[in-house]
């Protein structure tokens, strides 16, 4: 058998050697911190460097630099195509800064985000979006305040945190969603939404009452509808929508309008003509169903290059007062909603 050449892995030693200073003092000037050394030397070493093509060992430069330049983005749902979006805000902000974004999917599941939190504290990531909504108190204080780790909110179920925070102007998204409907004629307008409501849906829920009640329109119980927020939700729920007599529906987000409609259809009541639907989001997908659907837009994106240049600040400034940042809304006309 012939001789295996096992080829022996640069060091930083091997760089200190050619470069005839210490294995501190590449490390300080490969980690932007060797400001008291001469020109001459940092010029050696860097010379030293190219010449034998040494890559830094990652975890050793977090021990120097104290950071990892990474972000962690817990999100309730990675299938759902608003987060989708979301997600890619928060990449394109986080790329041009040179930070690496870790994308978790948690549900609905306390214990799972409890989880993420923990171990992801433990690997030393420089901070977090939280995305999740029904975090508890107690579980920021445990995992991130004590440590000083910084986070942003997004959207959560109960004002109770002080804390950085980014947040859509949702009253006013449903409120508008309502007044559309009803400046098409309508009068029995329904609403589909979750049970167990996040802050930002239960504000859309709040817009919604508040744009029915100033035009003297009593709320009905039967018009809202609950169900799973999800496409097979809006689905599920088609004949309820049928049996409450409504002539159009403001479903709080686009998958439940999405899904509706189909359930409408094959129960053979067609969208617009039989019953108006306007969503909320502004997903993709919007443009491509039929009919194509009326909706709030959100600034999807912008919510995600938002979000995280107040994070990435967070981590730049420690001491910074609190940031806290409130995105508009607007309607998007399209084809699902007729005029009575």
């Amino acid at each position: 058998m012939g001789e295996v050449n096992v080829v022996r892995k640069v060091t930083i030693k091997d760089v200190a050697a050619l470069a005839q200073t210490s294995v501190t003092t590449v490390s300080l000037i490969l980690n932007n911190k060797g400001q008291r050394f001469s020109a001459e030397t940092i010029a050696r070493v860097r010379a030293a460097r190219e010449k034998i093509s040494y890559e830094p060992d990652y975890f050793a430069q977090n021990m120097v630099n104290k950071e990892t330049k990474t972000i962690a983005v817990l999100v309730p749902d990675i299938n759902n195509p608003f987060f989708s979006q979301f997600i890619q805000g928060v990449e394109e902000v986080a790329y041009q800064y040179d930070f690496i974004p870790l994308i978790y999917s948690a549900g609905q599941n306390n214990q799972k985000v409890n989880y993420y939190l923990k171990e992801l504290v433990r690997r030393n990531v420089d901070g977090f979006i939280l995305a999740v909504s029904h975090i508890e108190e107690e579980t920021l204080e445990g995992h991130l305040k004590q440590r000083k780790i910084p986070y942003i909110l997004l959207d959560q179920s109960e004002k109770q945190h002080q804390s950085d925070e980014i947040a859509v102007a949702d009253t006013e998204g449903g409120r508008m969603a309502a007044n559309y409907l009803i400046e098409k004629g309508h009068r029995q307008i329904g609403i589909v939404l979750p049970e167990q409501r996040a802050w930002n849906i239960e504000q859309r829920f709040i817009g919604y009452q508040v744009a029915l009640v100033s035009h003297q329109i009593t709320v009905n119980p039967d018009w809202q509808i609950t169900t799973p927020l999800s496409k097979q939700g809006g689905y599920q729920v088609a004949q309820q929508v049928i049996d409450s007599g409504v002539s159009a529906v403001f479903a709080v987000n686009d998958e439940l309008a999405i899904g509706l409609a189909r359930g409408l259809a094959e129960l053979g009541h067609a969208v617009p003509e039989s019953i108006s639907i306007i969503g909320y989001d502004d997903i993709d997908w919007c443009e491509y169903v039929t009919p194509r659907l009326t909706t709030i837009k959100q600034p999807i994106l912008a919510l995600g290059q938002e979000a995280t240049r107040l994070l990435l600040n967070r981590i730049e400034k420690p001491t910074l007062g609190m940031q806290q940042k409130m995105l508009s809304v607007e309607l998007v006309e399209r084809d699902s909603v007729q005029a009575q």
